[in-house]
């Protein structure tokens, strides 16, 4: 028989959430299922093989029962020879693939598909194996597998942005009728980035002085321009004379530069990792990369060292954010003690659209500062469900694939607007910003 080919399963879609018991039990349980995955017998296969070697011995020659005796004797061969078959099947997808690159770019983009150069040898003319291939690490990557000849095509889509020291693949071999199974894991030192996907975002969110200048400080250097007048005194430059207001008024008055500080940026920007902030780090993306905190600013993710004003360092810290996601906002103290506190009257933070501590310290940093920051929430989604009627609601309740940042939304907008915070809401997939009656139709989802 030839082999066929295997495509792992697509995860759930966002917001499905998996059952309790079994979601639970299988957490328990994996570390033993990680031990047993080199060992060939399945649960299956064992229990096969114990009830055959039950009936083979008690009723097939105890009780000389030709047909349960002959029976027992074939489910026993075919259960050694699909051992058989998978482990030796095994053994050469190793050898085949222990040397070859991984074929994966330097960089993907999360949620969107990529065709690796990794070709995996499909065994077709090995009879009754199947061959499956998984990401390890990056552990939320979705992996496709499509037949190409002798070798399997790879398409994955990775899940979540990040960055990775390596790639670990997890092949398995497995046979057709579920009583043998052998994976093993191969890892590949090449460093990997995700980026977050391209999202779209309302230009109209570009708010309060994103393109203005610096502001004039009386006790700072004259370092600016040449737009203050003042009478003329001894020693003055004749260079800065202003002669068509001596032709005028017969007043000597000069140009002098005006006292600033140095420009401060005009929006400052910040990033909260946390639970479902996939979305939140694409709007944060759009904002960086389309000039909508304007072409002076600072910015500054979870967990980054310092702020930085290049949009192409930001998406690096948001990036690498994903790894601090149980800090939960404490970087935001270590960006107002970078920043001015002058310059805080024009700060931006994009947050999850989901429950969490960072509400809480958002919030209490929010009293400390001149204005209150705008606080930018992403959800992703079908916003079909906004159109429900009740009964619609309950059964698709139970089905449960509404986007937990839809389900979550107005309970954290209703905290947020409580503290009088100023809140935008946009929706990924459209761009659109969502207005409170929109909200308030999601609320029982």
């Amino acid at each position: 028989m030839n082999v066929a080919a295997s495509k792992r399963r697509a995860p759930p879609p966002p917001g499905r959430r998996a059952s309790g018991a079994l979601h639970d039990l299988r957490e328990a349980i994996s570390p033993l299922i990680r031990v047993w995955a080199p060992v060939p017998p399945t649960f299956l296969g064992l229990t096969l093989t114990a009830v055959a070697l039950w009936a083979f011995f008690t009723i097939g020659q105890d009780d000389a029962d030709h047909v349960v005796y002959a029976l027992s004797a074939v489910a026993l061969a075919l259960v050694a020879l699909s051992n058989l078959v998978v482990g030796a099947a095994a053994f050469v997808l190793w050898r085949r693939v222990r040397r070859r690159p991984s074929g994966v770019p330097e960089t993907l983009m999360a949620a969107t598909e990529a065709k690796t150069h990794f070709a995996c040898p499909s065994l077709r003319f090995w009879p009754l194996v199947q061959v499956d291939v998984s990401w390890g690490d990056p552990d939320t990557a979705v992996v496709t597998l499509e037949p190409a000849g002798a070798s399997f095509v790879e398409r994955v889509v990775p899940g979540e942005r990040g960055r990775y020291d390596h790639v670990t693949r997890r092949f398995t071999v497995r046979d057709i009728f579920g009583f043998a199974s052998l994976t093993f894991w191969k890892t590949w030192d090449q460093p990997l980035r995700v980026v977050p996907a391209v999202g779209r975002a309302d230009a109209g969110l570009a708010v309060r002085r994103a393109t203005s200048d610096g502001y004039s400080h009386p006790s700072g250097q004259p370092i600016g321009e040449m737009v203050e007048m003042r009478r003329y005194v001894y020693g003055d430059p004749m260079r800065h004379v202003i002669w068509k207001t001596f032709a005028r008024d017969r007043q000597l008055m000069v140009r002098e530069p005006e006292r600033a500080i140095a420009p401060r940026p005009a929006m400052v920007a910040f990033f909260v990792a946390g639970e479902h902030d996939e979305p939140s780090a694409s709007t944060a993306r759009v904002f960086l990369e389309q000039g909508l905190l304007g072409a002076d600013f600072v910015f500054a993710a979870e967990g980054a060292v310092k702020p930085t004003r290049h949009p192409a360092e930001a998406l690096e810290q948001v990036i690498r954010s994903r790894a601090h996601r149980d800090t939960q906002c404490d970087g935001l103290g270590a960006l107002f003690r970078a920043v001015d506190r002058a310059r805080l009257d024009n700060l931006v933070i994009f947050a999850p659209a989901s429950d969490g501590p960072w509400i809480d310290k958002v919030l209490t940093a929010s009293r400390r500062l001149p204005l209150p920051p705008m606080l930018v929430l992403t959800v992703d989604g079908a916003l079909e469900s906004l159109s429900r009627t009740r009964r619609q609601r309950f059964f698709w309740e139970h089905d449960d694939r509404t986007d937990p940042t839809l389900r979550d939304l107005p309970a954290v907008y209703d905290r947020l607007r409580a503290a009088h915070a100023d809140v935008r809401v946009i929706h990924r997939g459209s761009g659109r910003r969502l207005e409170a009656a929109q909200i308030d139709a999601l609320r029982g989802l």
